[in-house]
């Protein structure tokens, strides 16, 4: 916690924790930590997230691996007063194969939030690489997660899902950050880089657009 506090300070971080039991989570609250995330290993651990809900937490990160559409409306319903619901699309695999990402998910969480202003849609990438976290953000994914490493730890479970933060992760930001740059504006209007070798100022439009 320490090590933690440290380096949050120094490179002014936002630290996320995922609490699994109303002891850990107070514990963390009284070092200061007020920003957490459900994780999926604790989608039934209904005692706790009753617990959270009563909080009054002005953010919150949920994952949602291993969950259905049931679980998908209790956690809107009793997150209903949290500002910022962070509802993260996640297959809990690891890695998971591009087969099965199924990042229309991620769709409907962008839909859901047309309704309920306080969600937004994410994705925690349990795949390798790049890929799907770039078509996540094409999909309406506003926060990304990903698992990082130092070095390869053969005996790690996801050993494959993370990335070196070192060599990988710098390129996987920077790859994530031209998705959003590419994303733009879902208004349709002719931009200043467009050229063409027609003058549109004198161009006449057929009257029947």
């Amino acid at each position: 916690i320490d090590i933690i506090k440290f380096y949050k300070k120094k490179y002014k971080l936002k630290i996320i924790f995922s609490a699994l039991d109303i002891k850990s989570y107070l514990d963390l609250k009284k070092e200061g930590f007020n920003f957490f995330k459900i994780p999926s290993t604790i989608s039934t651990h209904h005692e706790f997230i009753n617990f959270m809900s009563k909080e009054n937490l002005k953010e919150l990160v949920i994952s949602t691996g291993m969950t259905n559409n049931n679980y998908i409306k209790m956690i809107v319903k009793k997150f209903k007063n949290v500002k910022k619901l962070y509802l993260l699309h996640a297959i809990s695999s690891y890695p998971v194969s591009y087969n099965n990402i199924n990042l229309e998910i991620i769709k409907f969480y962008k839909e859901l939030s047309k309704k309920y202003k306080n969600i937004i849609p994410g994705y925690s990438s349990h795949d390798s690489g790049y890929y799907g976290s770039m078509l996540a953000v094409a999909a309406g994914a506003i926060m990304i997660e990903k698992h990082v490493k130092l070095g390869k730890s053969d005996w790690m479970h996801y050993d494959d899902t993370a990335l070196d933060v070192k060599y990988e992760f710098p390129n996987f930001i920077d790859n994530v950050n031209k998705s959003f740059k590419c994303l733009g504006s879902s208004t349709k209007k002719i931009l200043d880089v467009e050229h063409h070798k027609y003058n549109f100022k004198n161009y006449k439009i057929n009257k029947q657009f």
